[in-house]
């Protein structure tokens, strides 16, 4: 299969299992071995589910360069948040720090520094993402098919976060996890991919240097998981707080 070809039938796929609300198998009949064609079957798909609203990071692991998708307006919401179990096919949830743009960060040759993203950050937060998936088989799938998938994208909740641009604070951030009052998952800093301000700045000027687009005031970016992920049953209240930082609340009805 050519390239075109591999996208094509790869983003249809997709598109159907979104618009069938429905579960399908990894596609073994189509070759997905590049993260390029991984990246416009996402586009693809990312065009049919909403309005883009900011990024994600994602298949995040220590020393190489973060992967990342789409937010919708759509699927997201800010704290208190509610879903609807019959809404998705997994409720697992991430606890995140996730920043919200104030200026513009145009497309340019020259990569952008910490520092330089950090004056145009105007919130720090904390966030949940709600993780689901479009393939049976998840977790194991193959980290292209995830990349594809939108990285396993379900649904965000931006909670209370502070102003400015102190981005230092993220990497030993205290945080702890609750639904229904029982701590689900707990710590300080230990982030899987390292800091989460350094994943931030490289996912920025990877995205700058290979689609030659900027980013825009307003959009969110969301920085990955500080500790996997826990399941959400039906009733449960999640309660999420970074210390000094934010706090988030999720129900799922």
């Amino acid at each position: 299969m050519t390239h075109d070809e591999i996208v094509t039938a790869g983003a249809q796929r997709l598109i159907e299992a979104h618009e069938r609300h429905t579960q399908i198998a990894v596609p073994e009949c189509i070759p997905l071995a590049d993260a390029t064609d991984a990246y416009v079957i996402q586009e693809r798909v990312s065009e049919r589910l909403g309005t883009p609203s900011g990024w994600k990071l994602g298949g995040i692991i220590k020393g190489e360069v973060p992967r990342f998708s789409r937010l919708f307006s759509e699927l997201s919401q800010r704290s208190p948040g509610h879903i609807a179990r019959e809404d998705y096919h997994l409720v697992f949830l991430e606890p995140e720090l996730a920043v919200v743009l104030g200026d513009d960060l145009p497309a340019r040759d020259e990569p952008y520094r910490l520092e330089e993203i950090a004056e145009r950050v105007a919130s720090l937060h904390a966030a949940i993402e709600v993780v689901d998936s479009r393939f049976q088989s998840w977790p194991e799938v193959p980290p292209l098919w995830q990349l594809a998938d939108g990285l396993s994208h379900g649904s965000f909740v931006l909670g209370s976060g502070i102003d400015g641009a102190d981005l230092k604070q993220m990497k030993d951030a205290v945080y702890r996890l609750t639904l229904d009052g029982e701590v689900a998952l707990s710590g300080r800093g230990n982030h899987p991919g390292g800091d989460p301000a350094l994943l931030l700045m490289q996912m920025i000027n990877t995205r700058v240097a290979t689609s030659g687009e900027g980013f825009r005031a307003g959009e969110v970016i969301t920085t990955g998981t500080f500790d996997g992920v826990v399941e959400m049953r039906r009733g449960h209240r999640a309660w999420l707080v970074f210390e000094g930082i934010g706090e988030v609340e999720l129900n799922l009805d």
